[in-house]
């Protein structure tokens, strides 16, 4: 910057001005700077170098434990992050996506290539949470949490969903979830009781509660079927090893819209309607719940993704824990029995 300050007979500042600040400038001028740079190899400042200067990078990153690909398949997540970028933009800030592992290597590895001002999380727990925290960033959870978070009562909507599909009178009801931190080899069936023994606490965990406390008061208890993946394609394979083994199955009660998707494409495949010969639920009310006509609980996806990023924007902002309110909304995909 120094050298083409020099050579054109202008300040040092006058250059810095002319990437960075055009407006100090007469558009004649600029243009003959940026000519002369370009000439003599220079483009402008280092990016490195200027957020070391200003102490900040104005860019904020969002940590997905799946590939980004799959975040780009998930309806919440798109609506989430649409929240959350608006209002990256009111500010000018950037958005920094970043798919990292749940472990302790991969979060460090992340922290040291990435640079950013803060971090949101899209589930309630990470690694990547206490280390960013560790090194003075600011986080916001997915769940609750840590000091500051963004979620809904994940518990009580479940109970909400549980307590709608046995008021109908539902007789055996499974619970469709996915694989708690990586892929498993295939669906799996089995009981409440057996679920909780092989699983640790996980980010569903307060859904399925929610949903088991709903049902249990009629009997029998739901039983569990855990899909290979968090995918439409992998719900459908959970659904139809569930209704291949309980044949009395008379509702699937899964804890995403994407899951239930998956299972209605299982019953339509045998034959079966959505509704009436089986109910299925969803959970996080997405537009994939809207075109498929699912029941499911409305988790205010982008306003949650809005207020994560208000938080990491403004530390003074308050509430730092934000519990959303949420709903039921009943369609046909939980219609009264034949």
């Amino acid at each position: 910057m120094s050298d083409v300050a020099e050579v054109m007979g202008v300040s040092t500042t006058t250059v810095s001005n002319a990437f960075s600040r055009p407006d100090q400038l007469s558009p004649e001028l600029r243009d003959r700077i940026l000519m002369r740079a370009a000439k003599m190899g220079y483009y402008g400042p280092h990016v490195a170098g200027r957020v070391l200067k200003r102490g900040h990078a104005n860019a904020y990153g969002v940590v997905f434990m799946d590939t980004l690909s799959s975040a780009f398949d998930d309806p919440f997540k798109l609506q989430w992050l649409a929240g959350f970028s608006d209002e990256l933009r009111l500010t000018g800030a950037s958005l920094v996506l970043m798919a990292v592992a749940p472990d302790l290597q991969a979060s460090a590895q992340a922290l040291r290539n990435t640079l950013v001002d803060g971090i949101a999380v899209t589930w309630a727990t990470h690694p990547i949470m206490s280390m960013a925290r560790s090194q003075g960033l600011p986080v916001v959870a997915g769940g609750p949490h840590g000091p500051c978070y963004v979620t809904i009562d994940e518990r009580s909507a479940g109970r909400q969903m549980g307590d709608h599909l046995r008021a109908q009178g539902r007789g055996q009801v499974c619970i469709v979830t996915g694989p708690v931190a990586h892929p498993v080899s295939a669906p799996t069936i089995s009981t409440w009781d057996q679920y909780v023994t092989d699983q640790e606490p996980h980010e569903p965990w307060s859904r399925l509660t929610g949903l088991v406390e709903g049902l249990e008061a009629a009997p029998p208890t739901p039983m569990i079927a855990q899909a290979t993946h968090w995918t439409r394609s992998a719900a459908a394979a959970a659904a139809t090893a569930a209704l291949g083994c309980l044949p009395q199955l008379t509702a699937l009660a899964c804890v995403g819209d994407q899951l239930a998707v998956g299972c209605c494409d299982a019953l339509r495949s045998r034959g079966q309607t959505v509704g009436e010969d089986v109910a299925v639920t969803g959970f996080d009310g997405t537009i994939d719940a809207q075109e498929h006509d699912l029941t499911t609980i409305d988790a205010r996806a982008r306003e949650q993704g809005s207020r994560a990023a208000q938080l990491l924007l403004d530390p003074d902002l308050q509430p730092r824990q934000a519990l959303l309110g949420h709903r039921l909304v009943l369609r046909g995909s939980s219609s009264v029995l034949k």
